[in-house]
């Protein structure tokens, strides 16, 4: 599954927008395609003709852990399906505030329905908050919608910024993509901010520009994707080219990951369990030395790396392992301690008592 997230700490750029009418394209070329929004606001919904009274599930229950993600799913059209929010969804950085592995928990869930979809679309807020932190960790890739406007240019800077940061401090690289939206070519302004993106951008600009286009209001009101809603338009046109931009990408994409996968993999491999990557989280002073041990290593202790860009001081470590039970311990200055967030515990033949994961 592809999984891309849409993301600019700045309103009114366009990324609901593209959200919808990507992933509606996505949809219409015979991908499955799973759109989510992160945005308290809940306008994809409204974009999709959905109702806030149809909505029974939001995000907000999922990332809480009331529900599976499974549950929140709604079937809109033939290959698109999208879990929706809605404004309970803007006190979810408050209630998670100092919670473990928050910053993780969309990233877990995905887990149960990675191979039900070919695209996820992640439609963010409008900040570089807790919430599009999930969704940045969810994601592969990031799109960024950039209109006509000075600051807009000004704050794209800044994200790239913000977001490579994020990157070197937990150890997730993303591919980032610009997309210009909003664009009329009939004036030297955006005819001088294309020429700015491209040049200070050449390899992350997308060939494809949205131009202004009524339509997209217009299809928007009636809840509908362009594609469905208007297939003359020039909208209909730029997100088709936009879609097949991305589409084209597949290709070069599973070359890339047959050939990662040749070098480490043999004729066997596919019998073999799958690996599914495990974060261990535990708060712990900044100053600690932190580490974890467990069968899947022998019982020689790991450091845990401090990442918590969020507020208190977070350790944490991802590790690959396959379906089984393992027992482990973390170790903190020199103290043995079982996980403070796992109930789950069992006594060695030592007499000492350890935390117990199944996978």
């Amino acid at each position: 599954m592809r999984k891309i997230a849409l993301v600019n700490q700045k309103g009114g750029c366009g990324k609901t927008t593209t959200a919808i009418n990507l992933a509606g394209c996505l949809a219409g070329e015979g991908r499955k395609v799973l759109l989510i929004d992160l945005d308290p606001q809940g306008h994809s919904a409204l974009g999709l003709g959905v109702k806030p009274d149809e909505i029974e599930k939001t995000i907000y229950e999922v990332l809480s852990e009331k529900i599976p993600i499974s549950k929140a799913i709604q079937i809109l059209r033939e290959n698109l399906s999208a879990v929706f929010s809605d404004v309970v969804l803007s006190a979810f950085e408050q209630v998670m505030a100092g919670v473990p592995g928050r910053e993780y928990r969309l990233v877990q869930n995905l887990e149960h329905i990675e191979n039900n979809y070919d695209y996820l679309i992640i439609d963010s807020p409008p900040s570089i908050g807790l919430l599009t932190f999930n969704g940045l960790m969810a994601s592969r890739e990031v799109i960024i919608p950039v209109d006509s406007s000075f600051f807009s240019l000004h704050g794209l800077r800044k994200l790239i910024d913000t977001i490579r940061i994020i990157e070197e401090k937990v150890e997730h690289r993303l591919s980032i993509k610009i997309l210009a939206t909003n664009i009329d070519l009939r004036t030297n302004f955006c005819r001088g901010v294309m020429e700015t993106l491209r040049a200070e951008f050449p390899e992350k600009c997308f060939k494809t520009v949205i131009h202004t286009c009524t339509r997209l209001r217009e299809a928007a009101i009636h809840g509908k994707p362009i594609a469905e809603y208007d297939k003359q338009c020039a909208a209909f046109r730029d997100y088709q080219n936009l879609t097949e931009e991305i589409i084209d990408e597949e290709a070069e994409m599973d070359a890339e990951i047959r050939g990662h996968e040749s070098l480490f993999t043999d004729d066997k491999s596919s019998t073999e369990p799958v690996e599914r990557k495990i974060v261990f989280t535990l708060e712990a002073p900044e100053t600690a030395a932190v580490q974890i041990a467990g069968d899947f290593n022998n019982w020689i202790p790991e450091a845990l790396d401090l990442c918590d860009p969020m507020s208190k001081p977070t350790w944490q470590k991802i590790i690959p392992l396959k379906p089984g039970a393992y027992q482990y311990k973390y170790l903190i200055d020199g103290w043995w301690i079982t996980d403070p967030e796992n109930d789950k515990v069992v006594n060695d033949p030592t007499g000492h008592t350890n935390s117990v994961i199944n996978i």
